[in-house]
């Protein structure tokens, strides 16, 4: 197995774009100082004013607010293209990093369930990139400038220091905090209730039919209902929250606001403040609590972005089933394969052990046992999207260790048990085998795996898009459509999982003695729950236990 891979795509990315990082962060910082700024030298320039003084007197300090007005619109466009170019580009290094990880787990790391694998990793990327967004450089920027308007504030009235401090920290941080630990129960049984509302809505969209011609359909919508009530109790659980630590937040700021006040009106009774900067305070408080509770208000999600972090952690982080050799060998005209005492083990269990075995040139083999015995995970070994954990595998007697899996791949066509459809046309989907093969190619290819009839009900033929209600095809179309595809690709060696599945006795040996024909000259590797006693097969093997038995030629 190859080495896992422990850096954090998140942390490789921000490593590598840390002065596009720095940029935006430092543009965020400059905006919120200045808006934190504004609203105190305008406040001073009003109170100054009220005092009546020489009008030169207030030059400086209306070019103060005039430059701090500009510079906060200026900076605000600045600070809004800083920051989305040094999220995309983060994240654009993060979703590249992780598909180069991913990329040799989806044939075989990934589990029976690699789909929903693929489809978590999305939301997470997503999830990562508000994280970034929203949470992170807001509330950070906001932060240093809430720090900055205390220091300020406590250096003209130092007995408001301390109350200031305790309103950034209790609106910044404390209540955001406390709202994300009390509201991860109410977030997650809103999760929980929209999984099971998406299930029950697939589940209705592809069953629906079954449940109404059962006469069943009150149980169906009985079933809906109930996840929609879920759904709609978890919202109001989450709303709720929201609301109450809204509340909080403005009670706090306000409070925060009024002890400034208070400590002002003493420092200024005191005679320990000038009268002209009797508001300074104040409006830093009201402006920086502002700026803080609007970031703050998205740190409750910040868990959720955590948790999508350690996922995508975790998953890139997983060993690879198969890596590249640095310097692979060169692969010969032959493409006879050979196993030597293969085992294989997966997440700490045999999967297959003292597997030996030769096939060579018009070879047919029969690959048969139950579910789960192994045969499909041999199937990968041969298309080397695995390899072993003992003995060897050769093809064309060079060790298939030594080669890439895109060498072995030339000579080696594999057919899933459930090939995908791709949302194109019909030639399209068969001519990913073989870019360059013409109509008349694409077309042999569609005859031969059965599909005439089919060809004949599609209303452009070859150019009839694949995917839609009225051109969904069957198991077994698709099946024959995977079977095309190898059939184009013209591989010597060709590996069937479940070719037949779905398909009618006739029907299944048609297949089969057009894919040997074909292939006379080549291997065929027929994998199949069933024994097919059918299929003129030369050796004929089955899979028991994670055993390869019963060779016979």
């Amino acid at each position: 197995m190859s080495r896992a891979h422990p850096s954090s795509p998140l942390r490789e990315s921000l490593r590598l774009e840390q002065r596009g990082v720095a940029l935006a962060l430092s543009a965020s910082v400059a905006v919120s100082l200045a808006t934190v700024a504004l609203s105190g030298t305008a406040g001073w320039l009003i109170v100054r004013s009220a005092q009546r003084p020489p009008i030169l007197s207030l030059t400086l300090l209306m070019g103060v607010v005039q430059l701090l007005a500009l510079g906060k619109a200026a900076g605000r466009y600045a600070e809004r293209v800083t920051t989305h170019q040094g999220a995309l580009r983060v994240m654009t290094r993060v979703r590249a990093l992780t598909a180069s990880r991913l990329e040799p787990l989806v044939p075989a790391g990934l589990g029976a369930r690699g789909a929903d694998v693929v489809e978590t990793v999305i939301g997470d990327v997503d999830k990562v990139q508000d994280l970034l967004v929203t949470v992170a450089g807001p509330l950070s920027a906001n932060l240093i400038a809430g720090l900055c308007a205390i220091a300020v504030g406590g250096f003209i009235a130092p007995a408001t220091a301390l109350v200031f401090l305790a309103g950034v920290v209790m609106v910044g941080v404390a209540l955001p905090l406390g709202a994300a630990r009390v509201g991860q129960g109410p977030q997650d049984e809103l999760n929980r209730a929209r999984e099971l509302l998406r299930h029950v809505l697939d589940d209705a969209a592809r069953t629906g039919d079954e449940y109404r011609g059962l006469g069943a359909g009150h149980v169906l919508h009985e079933r809906c209902a109930q996840a929609e009530r879920a759904y709609d109790r978890a919202v109001a659980r989450v709303a709720r929250r929201g609301a109450l630590f809204s509340g909080l937040n403005l009670l706090t700021a306000g409070l925060t606001v009024m002890a400034v006040v208070a400590n002002t009106q003493r420092a200024l009774g005191r005679h320990d403040l000038s009268p002209s900067l009797l508001a300074v305070p104040t409006l830093l408080a009201l402006s920086a609590l502002e700026l803080v509770g609007a970031a703050s208000g998205s740190l409750a999600s910040v868990r959720g972005g955590l948790s999508a972090v350690a996922r995508l952690d975790a998953l890139t982080s997983r060993p690879w089933p198969v890596h590249d050799p640095a310097v692979p060998s060169r692969l010969g005209p032959g493409s006879d394969i050979a196993l030597s005492d293969v085992g294989l083990s997966r997440d700490g269990h045999v999967v297959l052990e003292h597997v030996t075995a030769a096939w060579r040139a018009s070879d047919v083999v029969a690959l048969s046992g139950p579910s789960g015995s192994g045969k499909t995970t041999l199937a990968h070994l041969l298309a080397r999207f695995i390899e072993a954990d003992a003995g060897g595998a050769t093809l064309g007697g060079v060790d298939l260790a030594t080669l890439t899996g895109e060498q072995v791949r030339t000579r080696v066509g594999y057919v899933s048990d459930d090939p995908h459809v791709f949302a194109t046309t019909l030639a399209q989907n068969v001519r990913l085998a073989r870019p360059g093969a013409s109509d008349d190619e694409v077309l042999g290819a569609l005859r031969s795996a059965g599909l005439g009839p089919l060809l004949s009900t599609l209303p452009d033929a070859l150019a009839t898009r694949l995917g839609g209600a009225t051109t969904g095809l069957s198991g077994g179309e698709r099946r024959r459509l995977g079977v095309a595809r190898a059939l184009l690709a013209q591989r010597p060696v060709m590996v069937l999982d479940e070719p037949t599945e779905g398909l009618d006795e006739s029907d299944a040996d048609a297949l089969m003695r057009e894919v040997r024909r074909q292939q006379r000259g080549g291997v065929v590797v027929v994998i199949s729950h069933q024994d097919l006693p059918s299929l003129d097969a030369t050796t004929r093997l089955r899979v028991v236990g994670a055993r390869v038995l019963g060779a016979d030629r």
